[in-house]
């Protein structure tokens, strides 16, 4: 990647929604094993009527995450522009933001177990104002990203020529 190309448009690997799926399969299942559990170990007919309400209400909630995270997924756009980085999420309600090259002072990458098992990862863009105790939150975190060192080398390429 050359640092004078204009804007870069990254869209996060399809690979993410897995990740995704899987953290929410294995949340649903501890959800509904607990509540089976009780739902069968408990004599009270009152009280498996309301676990029985709460199972519903699971599967419920299981199939509005399964409609919410593809909207969500389409929803992020990221861009390595000359003179900021910005992304773009939201299904609801949307938000942009912008961190200018001037204001970053680190660019981390993080990957999860799933994360690796499907190479994609995190990249953290973290101003001095923002990031909190120990820079635990960053500004701006491109999610889903392949190519993790080629992205964070042209942030870093178009950061250092900034300067």
């Amino acid at each position: 990647m050359e640092v004078d190309m204009g804007t870069l448009m990254i869209k996060p690997d399809p690979n993410l929604k897995k990740v995704w799926y899987l953290c929410w399969l294995v949340v649903f299942v501890i959800l509904a094993v607990g509540d089976y559990l009780l739902i069968t170990l408990l004599v009270d007919p009152e009280a498996r009527l309301i676990l029985g309400i709460m199972a519903s209400a699971l599967i419920v909630v299981c199939l509005l995450v399964l409609l919410y995270l593809p909207a969500y997924f389409r929803s992020l756009e990221y861009h390595v522009e000359d003179e900021a980085v910005t992304g773009r999420k939201g299904v609801f309600w949307t938000k942009a933001s912008t961190v200018p090259y001037a204001k970053i002072t680190n660019i981390d990458i993080t990957q999860g177990p799933l994360q690796r098992m499907y190479g994609i990862g995190n990249i953290h863009c973290q101003t001095a104002g923002f990031g909190g105790a120990q820079g635990s939150k960053a500004e701006l975190v491109l999610m889903g990203i392949r190519d993790l060192e080629g992205i964070k080398n042209e942030i870093s390429a178009r950061f250092i020529k900034k300067q």
